[in-house]
């Protein structure tokens, strides 16, 4: 990330100027310097005072304009106007809900705007983002191969990162591979949306390489449930369609760790607990999918699911 990207425009209505402390906490920990619009002037001096409102809202965008991110803190019409300018200045945004009580009904009301429309959706684009989540063993990677060979050159995979070494020519299609001293980096330049340590190895998601791929077309890539809340977060800077694979019964798991060469006993029964204790927080919105272990049957609730968010 070039430096004028980690500088992050703190975009919030004057309703929210007295939280502007968790703001500049929140963009902190995302690997950003903030600037807070409030912290320019007391708003006594400007649109209260001898400036006015447009002069300090045009004076805003222009102080926004040399900062490479903006965040987009809460909603208000003059905010909306901020991010209209960001976009059409194609700034990195990002945005964060959780503090603006009013976030929902404001949402809806301005996304009716005529002048400018629902802006998040044009933040969003049109290609979909299809995560597939589920426990260990249950076939996301096969079913991630799967789709990409069914819907050829329409549908893109996005690669994870891992410290692991790879297995075969054919992982380099699926992982992007870093010494662990280069991932370490990475997480402290807050290169990943998520990361996590599994047998020894570090797995993370890059939210720059969604980006990457949902620029060209829509995409796939499996995701462990840390991901998915991760995910979830970003929820209105990307089209994102969860779908949680679960198995009809454990005769399905047991299918898979005999292709897989499982056979080690205790490491069968970790991953059957495993799955037993699988699950997601109920404020990620995600669509399950009963994997029988029939594969005609399984892509066939699956395509039903994932041709219209594909052909859109």
């Amino acid at each position: 990330m070039r430096v004028r990207e980690k500088i992050m425009y703190c975009a919030m209505p004057s309703r929210l100027k007295h939280l502007r402390g968790q703001v500049q906490k929140i963009a902190w920990e995302c690997g950003f310097a903030p600037t807070i619009p409030f912290d320019v002037g007391p708003l006594k001096y400007f649109e209260y005072g001898i400036i006015g409102r447009p002069e300090t809202l045009k004076f805003m965008i222009d102080y926004m304009k040399i900062c490479g991110t903006v965040g987009i803190f809460g909603i208000s019409p003059g905010v909306m106007g901020e991010m209209k300018t960001a976009l059409d200045e194609g700034k990195k945004i990002r945005v964060f809900p959780e503090l603006d009580p009013e976030w929902d009904a404001m949402y809806e009301k301005l996304a009716k705007d005529p002048a400018n429309g629902d802006l998040f959706a044009r933040l969003r684009g049109k290609n979909e983002l299809i995560a597939l989540v589920g426990a260990r063993a249950i076939g996301k990677t096969f079913w991630s191969d799967n789709l990409l060979k069914h819907f050829s050159g329409k549908l893109g995979r996005v690669k994870n990162t891992t410290t692991r070494a790879p297995r075969n020519q054919e992982d380099y299609k699926s992982y992007r591979f870093l010494k662990k001293e280069e991932f370490k980096k990475g997480v402290k330049e807050h290169q990943f949306l998520e990361w996590d340590r599994y047998q020894g190895s570090l797995y993370g998601s890059s939210l720059k390489e969604i980006r990457r791929v949902l620029k060209r077309s829509p995409g796939i890539f499996a995701i462990t449930p840390k991901g998915a809340i991760e995910l979830n977060r970003h929820r209105l800077e990307i089209n994102l369609t969860t779908l949680l694979l679960v198995p009809e019964s454990k005769k399905v798991l047991l299918q898979n760790f005999d292709r897989r060469g499982i056979t080690d006993p205790k490491k069968r029964a970790e991953l059957l607990a495993d799955a037993r204790n699988f699950t997601l927080p109920p404020e990620v919105k995600h669509q399950k999918i009963v994997i029988t272990g029939d594969t005609k049957k399984d892509e066939k609730n699956i395509l039903k699911i994932v041709e219209p968010l594909v052909s859109k």
